[in-house]
């Protein structure tokens, strides 16, 4: 009787586990879905240009728009290319991106699958995404695709050697891979503060990661014309773009939780005036 409670309770777990999963997914999507919208705001005002306008009360819908007009207009697929893994590759993109999230830590106790070495499965998903990138390319049969494929992979494997020589200055100190542990050492004054150069390297390196402006290098149009996604389109490019969004928020919930102190405040201000007051 004890064994089938136990059973059903470890069921019920899994199960709460798995809503727990899709919940978080729907929630991470709708905010990347508008947080996009803010971005090409924010792009606009510092290129001098309208941006988003027309769509909704000063284009805060655009960003409905542009999901319909991506996940419901036609996907051309070239006749040379390998149909199955041209489809499967991007599909592949986005589950590697959602399962970044299955790595987050929300506060202590709170995270989606208990995970000790978090660091090290992250880096492993993002070697993951960069060699699903060079698929990318290299199905897509198309030169300008698989040139760029190769600079992205040039540059994503160089940057995770760099990224890993920097956050082993955190772990050193920390002895751990935990993100909680992390947390944990953060409770009196945060890394940001000790570490402000490491810092400023770790931002300008997960720029370069993730190919945002103004390092987009893997995707720049004035060489490469599209970049690995020139053969995508429609709802396939559309989980591309998705994917890259997941890829960026889960590395800036890791720079929050390395650098500033994830859920705790910094009290070296608390702790300074009871010092204080205890001395004088």
């Amino acid at each position: 009787m004890s064994n089938y409670i136990s059973m059903l309770i470890t069921l019920f777990n899994i199960i709460v586990s798995l809503l727990l999963n899709v919940v978080l997914m729907l929630l991470i999507t709708l905010v990347i879905a508008s947080l996009t919208l803010m971005e090409r705001k924010i792009l606009s005002l510092m290129q001098r240009r309208v941006g988003p306008y027309f769509v909704g009360y000063k284009g805060r819908l655009q960003y409905i728009a542009d999901a319909l007009k991506l996940f419901i207009k036609g996907t051309l697929i070239p006749e040379e290319v390998n149909k199955f893994w041209f489809v499967l590759v991007p599909s592949v993109v986005l589950s590697v991106c959602y399962t970044f999230w299955v790595n987050s830590v929300w506060s202590p106790g709170l995270s989606i699958f208990e995970i000790e070495y978090n660091l090290v499965y992250a880096s492993l998903l993002s070697m993951i995404f960069s060699f699903c990138v060079i698929l990318t390319g290299y199905f897509s049969k198309n030169k300008y695709s698989i040139l760029a494929a190769v600079r992205a992979c040039l540059l994503v494997a160089n940057l995770e050697i760099f990224l890993g020589l920097l956050i082993l200055n955190l772990v050193f100190i920390t002895e751990s891979f935990n993100f909680t542990v992390f947390v944990i050492f953060q409770e009196i004054v945060w890394f940001v503060f000790l570490f402000f150069g490491v810092f400023g390297l770790v931002i300008i390196s997960f720029l370069l990661e993730v190919n945002r402006a103004p390092f987009d290098l893997a995707e720049a149009e004035s060489e490469l014309v599209s970049g690995y996604t020139t053969e995508m389109s429609g709802f396939l490019f559309g989980l591309y773009y998705l994917g890259e969004y997941f890829h960026l928020f889960f590395f800036s919930m890791t720079i929050s939780l390395l650098f500033f102190g994830g859920w705790e405040l910094p009290n070296f201000l608390w702790c300074f005036y009871n010092y204080s007051i205890n001395f004088f």
